[in-house]
């Protein structure tokens, strides 16, 4: 290659921009070019010199930026967490409820031969609900031979939007021909009051 066409190949060679054929050329000619060669040690030189100007006032919105974003990523994060701990309040007061003390519910039950019914009223001006789960107890052919009711009432902060009251009504079928006795139990945060075969006995 001609000494023209190299130096004008040398600034794209120094940045790797050329083809692997040129670049044996180009490297076939600075073996034998004192003049090629010492324009690409210029260039190579100059390159290595090159050092970028940094404009202080550019660093400064820089950091300040980086600054402002920091600070509203933890801004953000902690106005998640608190809409969260919220929500998980509101949950809790005006959905899942709270445990209810019997000496805040006025308790009538009344027995028959065939059922037991409890009635509660909650006399805190909290609306009233209730968790209830029944295990029934099986012989080893798998015959139901009883059963065990829980119910656990619980208070919840009244909501105009949804009236569920302050009174239920809970029950439970007797069967006194079963070789296990019914339970039916009540949980209070004060006490558990427990029936069998629909008899109060603690």
């Amino acid at each position: 290659m001609k000494c023209e066409i190299i130096q004008d190949l040398l600034p794209s060679y120094i940045e790797k921009l050329t083809s692997v054929h040129s670049n044996e050329e180009i490297e076939k000619h600075l073996q034998t070019c004192e003049s090629c060669l010492q324009s690409y040690n210029e260039m190579t030189a100059t390159a290595d010199l090159i050092v970028p100007i940094v404009d202080k006032e550019e660093v400064n919105k820089l950091n300040y930026f980086k600054k402002v974003k920091s600070k509203n990523i933890k801004t953000l994060a902690f106005s998640i967490l608190t809409v969260i701990l919220l929500a998980a309040a509101l949950i809790g007061l005006f959905v899942i409820g709270f445990p209810v003390s019997s000496k805040d519910v006025t308790i009538d039950y009344q027995k028959t031969k065939t059922h037991l019914e409890v009635h509660l009223t909650l006399q805190n001006g909290k609306d009233l609900v209730f968790s209830g789960k029944t295990k029934f107890i099986r012989d080893e052919n798998n015959n139901v031979i009883g059963s065990v009711t829980r119910y656990t009432p619980r208070g919840l902060i009244h909501n105009p939007f949804d009236d569920v009251g302050k009174k239920v009504m809970l029950g439970t079928e007797i069967q006194t021909d079963l070789d296990f006795p019914n339970k039916f139990i009540l949980e209070f945060k004060d006490k558990t009051m427990t029936f069998i075969n629909g008899v109060l006995v603690e």
